[in-house]
């Protein structure tokens, strides 16, 4: 079983971001788990949703890279709460949303592939898909949408549907080496907002 919730959708990049462009994996990966929702994103000075609300996230003084402030960023930007964050997501509960059409923003320490960096880069991408072997419990492999490029190509070409094997995801994302919990972005619907 493949599910893929950001199939047919465009993959937003960071790295045509006015604001911050190299930093802004975290705002960006937000919009796009917004986008593929189905969410009306409001409109403001940028053309890029990602810019406005970082725009709004300096403005309010609230630390981007901060997890708790980037989901409280998204909820004023959004006039709802229609996200929160955690830093002990189950691994299950993680692929419940999934299975329930819902990406799931992801933090992670990755190392590069196929060359190592000299210092393993912090990221933020959007979980949006996995593969799974019939009746196994776990996917065989993930797929994620990273706002700075092919994860597996030192970020070299779009980062659109990127597949990561399973121990890749356990490794990179934090809690790194965790095969229970994961930090993690749960969203609602627009339907349930």
């Amino acid at each position: 079983m493949i599910i893929n919730v950001s199939k047919g959708k465009l993959n937003y990049s960071q790295r045509n971001n006015e604001r911050d462009p190299h930093n802004t994996c975290n705002v960006t990966s937000m919009v796009m788990a917004l986008d593929y929702l189905g969410f009306d994103l409001p409109p403001g000075p940028y053309d890029q949703p990602e810019d406005n609300l970082h725009m709004l996230m300096i403005n309010k003084k609230l630390r981007p890279w901060m997890h708790a402030e980037l989901s409280q960023a998204v909820n004023l930007w959004m006039e709802n709460t229609v996200t929160t964050f955690s830093t002990a997501r189950s691994i299950p509960l993680i692929f419940d949303q999934l299975k329930d059409d819902r990406p799931v923003v992801l933090s992670g320490i990755f190392p590069g592939f196929p060359k190592e960096l000299a210092k393993p880069l912090g990221h933020i991408v959007a979980l949006v898909g996995a593969e799974w072997d019939e009746g196994v419990e776990n996917p065989m492999s993930i797929i994620i949408d990273d706002p700075y490029g092919n994860t597996l190509n030192n970020w070299q070409g779009s980062g659109n549907d990127i597949v990561l094997s399973w121990a890749q995801f356990i490794e990179w994302f934090k809690d790194c080496g965790s095969t229970q919990t994961k930090w993690g972005h749960f969203f609602k619907k627009p339907e349930e907002v």
